[in-house]
């Protein structure tokens, strides 16, 4: 059965007549015929009968119209659906995102995003930066935004979203509460939350050797895995910490945030796709990403 002939039946049983259906296939009337009559010889089934004067359905014939007909619309739909999704105007996005990435810019990036695609579904996946990448590599995610510190990145395009500096979040009524800025070796012997070494060896490596240069070891008292419980724990009065600037806008009592001088890494968030990635709607969402980037 050819999707063909199931056009020509659809047009023979609409217009009861071979004629008329012929001139809307635009096919000569004997062509139709054969193709009709090899139809019902594939089906073993009578679809119309025929007379010198009329042509009627035969009830197989007009389940089988109804069911063509439901082929036909659905052929359709997809034929725009796909059209659409060339366009970036339907279809899916999955983007994959660590925690700290709710406090920057990406909500409005990702709202602003919604508002102008509305047909577009998007998939949210909140995991670490080692989680994200074998999803993003083997097709499971199409954008990630993630922190990186010395990850393999081969075959993805990399794109800095949020750059900032750190600043140090102190219980409320901390000595430094009085202060405008302080100053990393003002740091020395004070309590410190860090976050935890096996999580992100190279960032803790790295903010280890900040302190070093400057010539003291920080005086850790307690590691955690995320950034928001981090705070948390400052909120407790267990120590200080250091933590992005942009964690300085939770509104979470018990705490307060001043900048910090000396030298820091900066923290940064970074949007990764796969370069063999050509989808429309991710070039779209791209565009969007951009308005919103903070690198200062």
């Amino acid at each position: 059965m050819e999707l063909r002939q199931i056009t020509y039946f659809i047009a023979v049983a609409e217009e009861l007549h071979f004629g008329r259906a012929a001139e809307r296939c635009h096919i000569a009337q004997p062509p139709l015929s054969q193709q009709i009559k090899r139809l019902e010889d594939e089906l073993g089934v009578t679809l119309l009968e025929r007379t010198s004067r009329r042509v009627a359905l035969t009830p197989e014939g007009k389940e089988f119209l109804k069911r063509c007909k439901d082929v036909r619309d659905r052929l359709n739909e997809a034929v725009l659906c796909v059209q659409d999704m060339a366009q970036g105007l339907e279809g899916q996005l999955r983007v994959g995102f660590i925690g700290p990435a709710s406090l920057s810019k990406l909500p409005k990036a990702i709202r602003a995003f919604r508002e102008h695609n509305p047909r577009i579904r998007l998939d949210f996946s909140a995991q670490s930066t080692s989680e994200q990448l074998p999803l993003l590599r083997g097709d499971r995610l199409d954008i990630a935004f993630v922190r990186l510190f010395g990850h393999d990145t081969s075959g993805l395009n990399t794109l800095t979203f949020l750059r900032e500096p750190y600043v140090l979040a102190m219980p409320e009524g901390h000595p430094f509460g009085e202060r405008e800025v302080i100053d990393i070796t003002d740091l020395e012997g004070q309590p410190l939350i860090f976050n935890q070494r096996i999580a992100q060896p190279a960032l803790y490596r790295s903010l280890i050797g900040s302190f070093h240069r400057v010539g003291f070891m920080p005086n850790i008292v307690q590691e955690v895995n995320t950034e928001q419980s981090t705070v948390a724990l400052v909120a407790t009065g267990l120590g200080s910490a250091l933590v992005p600037a942009s964690s300085a806008t939770d509104s979470r009592s018990g705490v307060i945030f001043r900048p910090l001088t000396g030298e820091l890494p900066q923290w940064k968030i970074t949007a990764l796709w796969k370069k063999k990635n050509q989808s429309a709607i991710l070039e779209k969402f791209l565009a969007v990403v951009r308005e919103f980037r903070e690198v200062n």
